[in-house]
């Protein structure tokens, strides 16, 4: 079977400042290619499929591709369009949210989309466009776990993937949002939500969540029986979050660092502290199953801006047993004429995580001057922080 550093899809990289190897899918199916958002892994387990994003300007929103590494072959599926995507690691099948509910396809071009769940009627007669920020398995492979946003609040549940029924665990006041729900991978009966921004008409500008009971209200743990127990986060803010591998803790961002919650009711804990020169801090990271190892993307400063959406960025890798950091990316160039007057729509933000146990990382990059998956070994950064 082909790999991303002999397939023929792929063109190898240097990066010239650490000299850090990468692959970048050089074969394009669609303008825009990235990898998937963190939460998520593109990869089947057997290394045979590796699916991810592909937009095509000026249309909005994206759907998938894949690369089948057996036959080595790059497709492009249009049906898949939607949001929320992930990847059965078994079958290498992916799975979606749009306005019709609920849907699966095969890597095979020969089969069709077949749909799991409708949306609930609640959420068809109020015209709700999507299913889920970013979907999940319940750990038993039965259910698929989202969040739902409706004029009525945001509705967080479960599909029942045999029979499509939907199960609401909890509802939030209307205009609170609830989002990026992440079943935990070790509970079934337990979910993790952002209290995320929202838009406020009157000063033209996305807002921060009111405090509650003092406390940045970012980090909210659901329960299928209804309950929420929110996380006090690490210096008072919170962003981007992940469960631990063991689902024992959450993992999230802060600025220049990397924190943990854990479920125990102790303190949440400083994991490291990354530099980003002038940037915006981490953005967003993903640890090794071991928890050993982090990577993580950042921005480049750009005048006054700490950061815009196409901004150069950077993606580094942290050991958090020796403290060191090298780079995988130091400086992912701006491309396609995008400026902080004319963003990207289109969220390119690096987005790494380890795949393929732990063996591969996967990220969006523009070393090639435009916006492409990249793939790259994790021993040499473990080695190049030893």
């Amino acid at each position: 079977m082909y790999t991303p550093f002999t397939s023929r899809h792929f063109t190898q990289h240097i990066d010239p400042q650490s000299g850090m190897k990468y692959a970048v899918l050089s074969t394009h199916v669609a303008p825009i290619q990235q990898g998937f958002y963190f939460v998520n892994s593109g990869y089947s387990d057997d290394g045979r499929y590796l699916w991810f994003y592909c937009a095509f300007p000026p249309a909005a929103g994206h759907s998938l591709g894949v690369v089948d590494f057996l036959t080595d072959e790059v497709r492009h599926f249009p049906d898949t369009k939607g949001s929320g995507w992930f990847i059965d690691p078994q079958t290498g099948n992916a799975y979606w949210g749009c306005s019709q509910g609920i849907f699966m396809r095969t890597p095979h071009p020969e089969d069709k989309p077949v749909q799991i769940a409708k949306l609930p009627e609640f959420c068809r007669k109020a015209g709700v466009s999507g299913a889920g920020t970013h979907l999940t398995f319940t750990p038993d492979r039965k259910e698929i776990v989202a969040d739902l946003q409706t004029p009525f609040g945001s509705s967080i549940g479960s599909f029942d993937i045999a029979t499509g029924e939907y199960t609401e665990w909890y509802r939030t006041k209307p205009g609170v949002p609830y989002n990026h729900v992440q079943v935990c991978p070790t509970n079934k009966d337990l979910c993790m939500a952002a209290n995320e921004y929202t838009f406020d008409p009157k000063i033209g500008d996305y807002v921060p969540p009111p405090r509650e009971n003092g406390i940045y209200p970012r980090l909210q743990l659901i329960g299928r029986d209804g309950s929420r127990t929110m996380l006090p986060p690490v210096r008072d803010y919170a962003t981007h979050e992940w469960w631990a591998p063991n689902g024992k803790s959450v993992y999230y961002c802060n600025n220049q660092i990397i924190a943990r919650n854990p479920l125990d009711g102790s303190e949440g804990e400083l994991i490291c502290d990354v530099p980003i020169e002038g940037g915006a801090g981490v953005w967003h990271a993903f640890c090794t199953q071991d928890e050993k190892y982090f990577i993580l993307d950042g921005s480049w400063p750009y005048g006054e801006l700490s950061w815009w959406r196409g901004c150069e960025s950077m993606v580094r890798f942290y050991n958090a047993e020796t403290k060191k950091i090298v780079s995988l990316i130091t400086r992912n160039p701006i491309v396609n004429g995008w400026s902080p007057e004319n963003p990207s729509t289109y969220h390119i933000d690096s987005h790494p995580r380890f795949v393929l146990n732990d063996t591969l990382v996967t990220f969006t990059t523009t070393m090639q001057g435009r916006v492409d998956l990249g793939v790259a070994e994790v021993q040499q950064l473990i080695d190049a922080t030893k």
